[in-house]
């Protein structure tokens, strides 16, 4: 316990803020991500007003209610106009016709007319579906009765896939910013573990050994203060998660054993990378080269599934790999048995990484003694 608080009054001086800023800075990035997608999401959220000369069901197959999130239907233009003007639509439409599937089957113009105001991107939108629907027109039915009698067949007949993954553009921000934290996560954990090195550099450590510390005390005590600071981050994060994104609704118990986990493979991380280095300048050089690539090639900011075959196989090495699955499995509402044989794949990982430091530094030892 001595050493565990000398551990982090070594890392407190200058870098406690980071434990409470860093999380704010991060769940930040994530509103504002969001707010960027929803903007600029499809069409669900897209408001249209029409005006139609033709009352009949043709205008719901040419503009299907569910390709928007309103459909505003005025009684001329000019309120067509006023409606685009408030900004209550994205996109206006007018159906120029007593008769659109007459008229457009027979090429008329000006049967319709898109208008928009600001962003082309809502026009172009409007422009897909009608073509589309326009398409479909053609293929089905040779009369106005008997393509309205196509139509229904096919709506009710057709084959709709269904993806189990739906969510991943809902949590997409989240994984991102997830990324973003693991990799600085990891650089706080190389951070915490530094005081074992410049110890060992400037020879504080044999005095400490002098006394009745043992090594693998001394060694314990700084992993548990580093563990103890990373947890501290890790749950500032995931509280702040819940508080600042409302959205944010996954299983908070998932949540705390990811962060824990997290934590066993900073430190595992660190201490590999302290166990080849010969000095502080070697040390950081090092975390500086190993840190990113893992991050880049864990599935942090782009799925291990779109990664070339051996990619994918060499990441299964990395316990931040199995962090990433864990957290977009929790994300996804995946089964609990697979979320935990995620955490356990890292923290064991992490255990044998630890083991094999300790196996490096007592041979480190023998030798220097012999």
């Amino acid at each position: 316990m001595i050493i565990l608080k000398h551990n982090l009054k070594s890392i407190m001086k200058g870098w406690f803020w980071i434990i409470l800023i860093f999380p704010l800075v991060i769940n930040l990035f994530v509103s504002v991500f969001i707010n960027k997608m929803d903007e600029s999401s499809g069409g669900t959220n897209y408001k249209v007003a029409i005006y139609t000369k033709d009352d009949s069901s043709i205008i719901d197959r040419l503009l299907p209610e569910d390709k928007f999130s309103d459909r505003i239907i005025v009684k001329n233009k000019k309120e067509l106009r006023e409606v685009l003007d408030e900004k209550e639509a994205s996109v206006g439409v007018i159906f120029n016709s007593n008769n659109i599937y007459k008229d457009i089957k027979s090429n008329k113009e000006n049967t319709v007319e898109v208008l928009c105001e600001e962003d082309e991107n809502n026009k172009n939108y409007v422009l897909n579906i009608l073509n589309s629907s326009i398409t479909q027109m053609s293929s089905l039915g040779n009369n106005r009765e008997e393509y309205l009698k196509l139509y229904e067949k096919y709506e009710n007949e057709k084959y709709e896939i269904k993806y189990e993954i739906s969510k991943l553009a809902d949590v997409f921000a989240y994984i991102i910013a997830f990324g973003m934290f693991s990799m600085a996560f990891l650089f706080i954990a190389c951070r915490g573990m530094s005081p074992l090195l410049r110890e060992k550099e400037l020879k504080i450590d044999r005095r400490i050994l002098v006394s009745k510390v043992s090594r693998v005390e001394y060694v314990l005590g700084h992993i548990l203060g580093c563990f103890v600071l990373l947890l501290l981050q890790s749950i500032t994060l995931v509280g702040t998660f819940y508080l600042f994104n409302r959205s944010f609704d996954v299983n908070f118990g998932w949540m705390i054993l990811l962060s824990i986990a997290l934590s066993f493979v900073g430190i595992a991380i660190a201490l590999i990378i302290l166990s080849i280095s010969n000095n502080s300048t070697m040390y950081y050089t090092l975390v500086s080269i190993v840190i990113t690539p893992m991050c880049l090639l864990s599935g942090g900011f782009v799925p291990t599934e779109f990664m070339p075959q051996m990619v994918q196989n060499f990441s299964l090495i990395f316990p931040l790999t199995w962090i990433n699955s864990a957290f977009n499995k929790i994300l996804m509402n995946g089964s609990n048995v697979s979320i935990g044989l995620d955490l356990i794949a890292a923290v064991s990982i992490s255990i044998v990484l630890i083991m094999l430091y300790l196996v490096i530094e007592h041979n480190k030892k023998s030798k220097l003694n012999y």
